[in-house]
């Protein structure tokens, strides 16, 4: 759950500052992976392992809350509520979970998650590569 979070408050705040998408994730035992595609005109060039894990570390101690909340497939009409670079959700599925985090993060996940930011705790910022001109890999572990 800890893990999960972290990765929406990542791919949030990269999305909304950047329009980034998310091209795949995984959560290992010992550390998270999300890899991410950044659109042609917008790609960071001051964007540091320092500087990004304050960052992050801010938003963790906002304490935001984090909710959810079932709606029918037919209301998702605004691309916002997707935030991977491809449509994960099956045709077949007609209601759709949305995840929020407030003021920072909405979109489709089936996923579960803490309730209030500060619950992720402490973590290291382990990697931050670049993948390419347009994507980067990042690596997160929790303490």
């Amino acid at each position: 759950m800890r893990y999960h979070t972290l990765l929406h408050l990542v791919s949030g705040y990269l999305y909304n500052h950047y329009g980034a998408l998310a091209k795949s994730s995984a959560i290992e035992e010992n550390h998270a992976r999300l890899e991410i595609q950044f659109p042609e005109d917008r790609v960071p060039d001051n964007l540091d392992k320092e500087s990004f894990k304050e960052t992050i570390d801010n938003l963790i101690k906002q304490d935001l809350v984090i909710s959810s909340e079932e709606v029918d497939r037919g209301e998702l009409s605004h691309e916002d509520l997707i935030r991977t670079y491809t449509n994960l959700i099956p045709e077949s599925v007609r209601h759709v979970r949305l995840v929020k985090i407030e003021g920072l993060d909405e979109q489709a996940c089936g996923g579960t998650h803490v309730s209030k930011s500060n619950e992720i705790g402490d973590f290291d910022l382990t990697q931050l590569k670049n993948k390419g001109r347009l994507k980067k890999r990042i690596k997160l572990a929790l303490r």
